[in-house]
């Protein structure tokens, strides 16, 4: 039960991160079609990968907390 608890955390966590590097770009991308996006994704450049790196963690704990059930 406590795994499955880290990976929801991890699951939230790094879903976040990604939603927080990612939604600026794709924001600016569609709204602001005369910007570059280069100097948005350089601000947030550490949150995709950190964020995937987490989620990617918590899915893994999920699945050993499943397959421990």
């Amino acid at each position: 039960m406590r795994l499955s608890r880290w990976a929801r955390a991890a699951l939230m966590i790094g879903a976040i991160l990604l939603g927080l590097g990612l939604v600026p770009l794709w924001l600016v991308t569609n709204f602001l079609p005369g910007a570059d996006p280069l100097i948005f994704a350089l601000a947030f450049f550490l949150l995709v990968p950190l964020g995937t790196v987490i989620f990617a963690l918590g899915i893994i704990l999920l699945l050993f907390a499943w397959l421990n059930k």
